[in-house]
C-alpha cells in the first residue's frame, strides 16, 4: 500500500538537485506540501519550472550555515501551509580526501559549517516550530552516509561532518522523541546521480593518493545506490508510526558497501 502523506508538510534542504531533489518528487508524488530550498540560482529556477506550477509545492534560495536565513524559509513554509512535519536535512558536500595531515583548515571550516553546521541549523529551526504545534509533532529525516560509522569512506574533514550529524541524530531523539518529535538518519552509500563531481570542482579536485586507500576506490557501479529508492525510503518513514519506531536510529542505506 503506497504511503500518502496529503496535507503533511517537508521540507527538503539543498534539494535543487541531485538527491533533495528526487525526494522532494517523491513527497509531492505522495501528496505532500513541499518546498525546497538551495543557493544555485539555476537549479531553483529549474525546479521550479519541472515541479510547478503548483500550489503544493515551494522553492526559495536559502543559506543553511546562516541561522536568519533557515528560519525566515521556515517561517515562509509555515506562512504558506499551516506546519511543519518533516524536514529533511540533506545539504551537504563532499570533501578532498584528504586524511588530517593534509586537509586545511579551509576546507575543514567550509565542509564542517555545511555538513555539521548546517544541519545543526536545520534541526534547531525545525523543533523549535514543531514544538509550538498542536500537538507537539514532527519528524526530521537526516541524510547520513556511510561516512557517519566508517572510517576511509572519505576524507577526514567529511567523515568528521558525517559522524557529527549522526550524534544530533541521537541526542535530538533522545530529548524529543517525548515530545513527539522523531529524528532518524539514512546512512546512505555511493550515489553517484548526485552532483558530487561538483563539490570536487568547488573544492580544486581530490587527493588522489588518499582516494585510492579507500573503499570508495573499490566502488563498483551495481552498487550504486538509486536516488529514486533513497526517496522512496523519506516517504516511508513520513508514517508517524514508522517513525516513532524508528526514533534515534542511524539506518545504513549502502547494499553493504563497505561491509557491515
Amino acid at each position: 500500500m503506497a504511503t500518502s502523506l496529503e496535507g503533511k508538510t517537508v521540507v527538503v534542504t539543498g534539494a535543487a538537485g541531485g538527491l533533495g531533489k528526487a525526494i522532494a518528487k517523491g513527497y509531492l508524488d505522495a501528496g505532500a506540501n513541499v518546498a525546497v530550498c538551495d543557493i544555485n540560482d539555476e537549479r531553483l529556477e529549474q525546479v521550479r519550472s519541472e515541479f510547478g506550477p503548483t500550489s503544493r509545492f515551494l522553492a526559495e534560495k536559502t543559506d543553511i550555515t546562516d541561522e536568519a536565513a533557515i528560519t525566515k524559509l521556515v517561517e515562509n513554509v509555515v506562512a504558506k501551509f499551516g506546519r511543519l512535519d518533516i524536514l529533511v536535512s540533506n545539504a551537504g558536500m563532499t570533501d578532498k580526501f584528504d586524511p588530517v595531515g593534509s586537509l586545511s583548515k579551509e576546507h575543514w571550516d567550509r565542509i564542517i559549517n555545511l555538513n555539521l553546521t548546517g544541519s545543526f541549523l536545520a534541526f534547531k529551526t525545525a523543533v523549535n516550530t514543531m514544538e509550538k504545534q498542536s500537538p507537539p509533532s514532527g519528524t526530521i529525516i537526516q541524510i547520513a552516509s556511510t561516512s557517519s560509522w566508517h572510517g576511509l569512506s572519505a576524507g577526514a574533514a567529511y567523515t568528521a561532518s558525517k559522524h557529527g550529524v549522526a550524534a544530533l541524530v541521537k541526542s535530538t531523539a533522545g530529548y524529543y522523541g517525548p515530545k513527539g518529535i522523531y529524528s532518524i538518519g539514512l546512512q546512505v552509500g555511493g550515489m553517484p546521480d548526485t552532483n558530487i563531481q561538483d563539490g570536487f570542482a568547488a573544492l580544486g579536485g581530490f587527493n588522489a593518493e588518499a582516494y585510492a586507500m579507500s573503499v570508495s576506490a573499490n566502488f563498483k557501479p551495481e552498487q550504486a545506490i538509486q536516488l529514486k529508492d533513497v526517496a522512496k525510503y523519506c516517504v516511508f518513514l513520513g508514517d508517524r508510526d514508522i517513525a516513532a519506531s524508528s526514533n534515534g536510529s542511524m539506518i545504513t542505506f549502502a547494499k553493504n558497501h563497505p561491509v557491515a
